[in-house]
């Protein structure tokens, strides 16, 4: 009997062994599965802090590349000119276009046998051409020429103006020769009607061809 039942296995014999095998196995697939879940846990992770970390890299913005200067960008190019106006620049008034008494010219007047234009600005010689208005005869006398008038200033004081001298020529004016001192003051109607006066200031030695008389000389335009 004691034999029989030395060689009868174990009531649970059969569970013991497969409790022991499918311990071992069960853990060792818990185990796996535990690593499974903690590698993809960190390989979510992963692309979550790099992610932050590239938000701390890029908070400041692109970067903007510099906009050159107008300065620098003209360094290089050619200097402007500025153009020259090829306009003419417009003449002065003429004497005919100036307005009654005013003055159209002022000067130091040399007077020879020659005749001059009053009535050109400045007066110019004309020799004996029928533009001449006055010129010297010998022994310091001075003559009208071209239906030029004159009339000697005999008043004092002040020196006559245009319509002094306007005023004297209508009354006294002639076309005879006038003897000439150094206090002679002239008032001349000239052949374009203008009025000049001329005040002597300095003279020749009235002798030989060379019968010279220089004068302050004022024309103005007939009023």
């Amino acid at each position: 009997m004691s034999t029989v039942a030395d060689d009868e296995p174990p009531a649970n014999a059969s569970d013991t062994h497969d409790g022991s095998w499918f311990g071992k196995h069960q853990k060792g697939a818990w185990i796996a599965a535990g690593a499974t879940v903690v590698a993809a846990l960190i390989a979510a992770l992963v692309p979550v802090v790099a992610s932050s970390g590239d938000d701390k890299d890029t908070g400041a913005g692109p970067a903007v590349a510099p906009t050159p200067s107008p300065a620098a960008s003209t360094s290089g190019s050619a200097p402007t000119s500025t153009p020259v106006s090829s306009q003419t620049p417009s003449p002065g008034p003429s004497p005919s276009a100036a307005p009654a008494g005013s003055q159209l010219w002022r000067g130091a007047l040399l007077l020879s046998t020659e005749a001059k234009d009053l009535d050109a600005v400045p007066p110019e010689p004309v020799g004996y051409a029928d533009q001449g208005d006055v010129y010297m005869l010998y022994d310091n006398e001075m003559s009208g020429w071209n239906g030029t008038l004159i009339a000697q200033w005999t008043g004092t004081g002040n020196l006559p103006g245009p319509q002094d001298c306007s005023n004297v020529v209508g009354a006294l004016g002639s076309r005879d020769k006038v003897k000439l001192s150094k206090t002679t003051v002239l008032c001349v109607r000239t052949s374009g009607r203008n009025i000049a006066r001329l005040k002597v200031s300095a003279l020749g030695d009235g002798g030989g061809l060379d019968s010279r008389a220089t004068f302050d000389a004022v024309v103005w335009k007939a009023g």
